[in-house]
């Protein structure tokens, strides 16, 4: 019986070295620090690319909600050639059929080529447009000191001279419209731009480039604002 009571005592003991048992021990412990460090790691990104994805969404809708809707049928009504293929579009040169066709035993020639006839299209003398004479004045006199809409205009204004142009999907971004602006305003915002003259340049569906200079200035102008 005595021998019995014994075993039972030394149930749950170990009789190993101690020295082993605290190296395994540690090295276990080393082993879970590792992976709770690649746990916190691989968290912190997942929390990055979130909030990145969020960003991303937020963006695409405000373009959404300042396009027109309706379907499309081809990618480049949304993106440029640049911004879609990352390279300007190659010109495609048409195919030229100079032989004889054969069409079910039947043979016909080429067809004949008509030539371009260049018609002459008398233009109109350049005389000078009604209305120039605001954008020879200080864009600013144009615009008044308290209302929401002008003081909206006057900060786009400031960024333009300052950067070359604007998008207008930056605007709320940049915090060059305020917070909560509705789309009436925001026409009307557009509208004090153009009286101020500042044009536009419709990059694609979504995208308006707004900057200071001529008419046919827009895309060179949208390229160095883009290359930036």
């Amino acid at each position: 019986m005595e021998d019995i009571g014994k075993i039972f005592r030394n149930l749950g003991n170990n009789f190993g070295p101690k020295e082993e048992n605290s190296e395994r021990v540690a090295a276990l412990e080393s082993k879970i620090n590792d992976i709770q460090s690649e746990m916190y790691g691989t968290i912190e990104a997942l929390v990055a690319r979130v909030r990145s994805l969020e960003q991303q969404v937020a963006e695409l809708r405000v373009e959404f909600a300042e396009a027109p809707s309706s379907e499309y049928t081809n990618a480049f009504d949304l993106m440029t050639p640049e911004e879609l293929l990352g390279r300007k579009a190659e010109p495609i040169d048409p195919l030229h059929i100079d032989d004889v066709t054969s069409v079910k035993g039947f043979v016909a020639p080429p067809p004949v080529k008509e030539e371009e006839v260049e018609e002459e299209i008398d233009l109109p003398d350049d005389e000078p447009l009604s209305g120039v004479e605001t954008i020879d004045l200080d864009m600013y006199e144009l615009l008044g000191d308290d209302e929401p809409n002008d003081l909206d205009a006057s900060e786009i204004i400031t960024y333009i001279e300052s950067y070359g142009g604007v998008l207008n999907q930056e605007m709320k971004k940049k915090e060059l419209l305020r917070e909560g602006i509705s789309d009436s305003d925001r026409k009307k915002v557009y509208a004090l731009l153009e009286k101020c003259g500042i044009k536009t340049y419709k990059a694609n569906k979504f995208r308006t480039f707004f900057y200071i200079g001529s008419e046919t200035d827009g895309e060179k102008k949208y390229k160095e604002y883009m290359a930036k």
